[in-house]
């Protein structure tokens, strides 16, 4: 198992000994600088920001200038706690250029390029995962922006267009040459989009064959899905999405945090996010938190429920109390 990687300047370690290198994925709504401290914290090695589109950065939308919130990088650096990569996605490559100089400008210490989302409203506007119907077009997109940026750059990607169509062998070797510092393989084709089974077995047969580190990605629910991963496939580190939403603590390791744990996680992340967005929208996008902070105890379903539906600050804590009373009354944490 692989301790230690380098991406440009930047090395990565594993938070242990023994454990592997585990990473936050980008995720649309979800990686805000407030989770990533978040999962930084637990010991994520790098975060990924939520995708942004270039063309928004270019024209100064006012949600995207939001998300270009990088004041965590500055605590990363401080620390040595993490790295910041910010994700970007387009079509036209000279202004995917553009933008990633921006982000670069923000703070980011890693460029990450978009090739693998399959969602049809970007597959429509030709860009993520559409760049794999067109492997030479991708590379340009690589090159030019690895010659624009002085931080070191990775893309995220699928196996290929579909179960015909596999291409990442010839996307790794070639993302290398065009200046690429490691590779994100989401082991499905876009025509799975998340749908069937992630194919291991194209992960490894990546590793075989790169010049350059491979992260893997897809269907790692837990952390001992994480470490078979890397047993099984050899690559470097692996990058996490739904299951550290669900359960920020997989980057620490096999611990299952206790019920207290998780509502002291819930209050931080709350007070992070109304210092993000404010309170109304701060509360309202800590709903989905909620929902997933609290699977799995005795009776939290209804928790949940109640949480789902607060407004203020002073309404969620008021909750909260009242549900460690509970736990320490029935032993939740047991």
């Amino acid at each position: 198992m692989t301790h230690e990687i380098a991406i440009g300047p930047h090395r990565i370690k594993s938070l242990k000994p023994g454990m592997p290198i585990l990473t936050l994925a980008p995720m649309a709504g979800i990686s805000n600088w407030p989770f990533r401290l978040i999962c930084a914290k637990m010991g994520a090695q790098m975060v990924g920001v939520e995708f942004i589109n270039c063309n928004a950065i270019l024209h100064k939308n006012p949600k995207t200038l939001q998300m270009m919130n990088f004041c965590d990088a500055d605590i990363y650096r401080d620390t040595g706690m993490s790295l910041l990569a910010a994700q970007i996605y387009g079509n036209d490559i000279g202004r995917m250029v553009e933008g990633a100089l921006v982000l670069e400008e923000k703070g980011a210490q890693i460029m990450d390029i978009n090739f693998g989302c399959s969602v049809p409203k970007i597959l429509r506007s030709d860009s993520g995962a559409a760049f794999l119907k067109d492997i030479d077009r991708m590379m340009n997109a690589v090159r030019s922006v690895a010659e624009a940026v002085s931080i070191p750059v990775i893309i995220k990607t699928r196996l290929g267009w579909d179960n015909d169509n596999i291409s990442i062998l010839e996307v790794v070797k070639r993302a290398a040459d065009s200046g690429a510092h490691a590779v994100a393989v989401h082991a499905r084709t876009v025509a799975q989009k998340f749908n069937g089974t992630a194919d291991w077995s194209w992960i490894a047969r990546a590793v075989e064959v790169s010049p350059v580190p491979i992260f893997g990605n897809g269907d790692v629910f837990t952390y001992e899905d994480a470490v078979r991963m890397v047993e099984e496939t050899g690559c470097a580190g692996v990058m996490i999405a739904r299951a550290a939403r669900d359960n920020p603590y997989i980057f620490s390791g096999a611990r299952i945090p206790t019920f207290n744990e998780r509502v002291r996680l819930a209050r931080d992340h709350l007070g992070m996010m109304v210092e993000y967005k404010g309170e109304k929208v701060g509360v309202m996008e800590m709903r989905k938190f909620f929902a997933s902070y609290f699977k799995g105890f005795p009776n939290a379903s209804h928790l949940r429920t109640s949480l789902v539906q607060v407004d203020t600050v002073t309404q969620a804590h008021r909750i909260l109390d009242e549900w460690v009373t509970e736990s320490d009354r029935h032993s939740y944490d047991a």
